[in-house]
C-alpha cells in the first residue's frame, strides 16, 4: 500500500501536467515581439462600410523620414518598419472622423487616430478638427520593394461610410 501511494502521486502529477497548455512557438514569438515593442497590424475601421463620393480632407506629413510625400514622392527603405503620419477629417461634417485607415496597394490598415493637431484647427478655423492626427507603424515586411499606391481613408463622423483621399505614390527600395 505504501508503494502505491507515491506511484499514484506521480501519476496524478503527470496527468495534471498534460492538462496545462503548452506555449506554441508562434505564440511565443508573437508575445516576445509585442513585449519588445514591435509594431503590430491594426484591423481597418472602414471594413464593410460604403464609400462616400466626397474626398477626405487630409495630408500625409511623413513616410518614415521622408517629409512632404504629397509634393515629393517618397523613397523609403523596405525590410524595416514603416511609419506614416498626418491628419484627416470628415469633409461633410467638418469634424474629426471616427477613424483613419491607410490603404496600401488596395489593403487597408488601421491607424492610431485622434492625435491633437492645433495647426489643423487653426488653419480650418474650427476646434472640431483638433483631434484629427493619425500615426501608424507597419511591421517590417508589409511594404515590399517597388512602387506603391496609397490612400488615406477617413471613416465618417457618423461611422456609416468612409471618404478616400487622392491616390498617392511612394517607392520602397
Amino acid at each position: 500500500m505504501k508503494a502505491a501511494l507515491p506511484l499514484a502521486a506521480i501519476l496524478l502529477l503527470t496527468v495534471s501536467a498534460c492538462d496545462k497548455p503548452k506555449p506554441r512557438p508562434a505564440a511565443v514569438a508573437a508575445a516576445a515581439a509585442a513585449a519588445a515593442g514591435a509594431p503590430t497590424v491594426m484591423p481597418p475601421a472602414s471594413a464593410g462600410l460604403a464609400k462616400r463620393p466626397e474626398m477626405a480632407v487630409f495630408t500625409l506629413d511623413m513616410i518614415n523620414g521622408a517629409q512632404d510625400p504629397l509634393n515629393i514622392p517618397a523613397t523609403i527603405q523596405s525590410g524595416q518598419p514603416t511609419t506614416f503620419s498626418g491628419f484627416g477629417f470628415d469633409p461633410v461634417a467638418r469634424t474629426a472622423g471616427k477613424a483613419i485607415d491607410i490603404v496600401i496597394d488596395g489593403v487597408a490598415y488601421g491607424t492610431n487616430y485622434g492625435g491633437e493637431r492645433q495647426d489643423v484647427a487653426a488653419y480650418y478655423k474650427t476646434g472640431a478638427v483638433t483631434p484629427s492626427g493619425f500615426r501608424v507603424t507597419l511591421p517590417a515586411g508589409i511594404v515590399k520593394p517597388g512602387p506603391h499606391k496609397m490612400e488615406i481613408r477617413v471613416v465618417a463622423a457618423d461611422g456609416k461610410a468612409f471618404h478616400d483621399s487622392a491616390t498617392l505614390s511612394f517607392y520602397a527600395k
